[in-house]
């Protein structure tokens, strides 16, 4: 089910491309980071910076080289940045979504293709929702999830259990 232009054999993967998914996961991750982080630090009050990665940066799969490893390369960078961080008692943690029932999934939803994928590997048997994504975020952004700083949390129905 990998979809987008980036999901295509490495000898079809253009560099352009790469860069572009890279830029964007990645490099997008680093410069919101880097552009509030003078801001935060004056502040002294610590606070939380939430990455949004995917189950992809977790496990490679066939055709989505640069999607992977833009995902990799953010829970890497939520690791680095948790620790140099906690000084300021700014948690910093990755959520790490799987299938999500989003607009980018509408052609393939309500297809009975659809609905035998999600059965054969979603432990749960459906896919999530932004809003739930979205109350996971507020939950990581809690004064409840206090101690927790450094992780990529996995928010998939089940796929991946680690």
């Amino acid at each position: 089910m990998a979809r987008g232009a980036d999901r295509v054999p490495l000898t079809e993967l253009s560099e352009t491309m790469w860069r572009r998914v890279l830029d964007v996961k990645l490099t997008g991750s680093f410069l919101m980071t880097k552009a509030i982080l003078p801001t935060m630090i004056a502040a002294g009050a610590g606070g939380s910076i939430v990455n949004i990665s995917s189950i992809a940066g977790k496990r490679g799969s066939a055709y989505t080289a640069a999607y992977n490893v833009s995902n990799f390369g953010i829970q890497g960078f939520t690791q680095s940045m948790a620790m140099e961080l906690a000084p300021h008692n700014i948690r910093v943690n990755a959520v790490c979504p799987g299938l999500i029932g989003t607009s980018r999934m509408d052609s393939l939803a309500q297809t009975p293709e659809w609905e035998t994928k999600i059965i054969q590997t979603i432990p749960l048997k459906r896919a999530g929702t932004d809003e739930e994504v979205a109350c996971l975020i507020a939950w990581i952004c809690s004064p409840d999830a206090a101690y927790m700083t450094g992780q990529s949390i996995n928010f998939d129905g089940g796929v991946v259990m680690w």
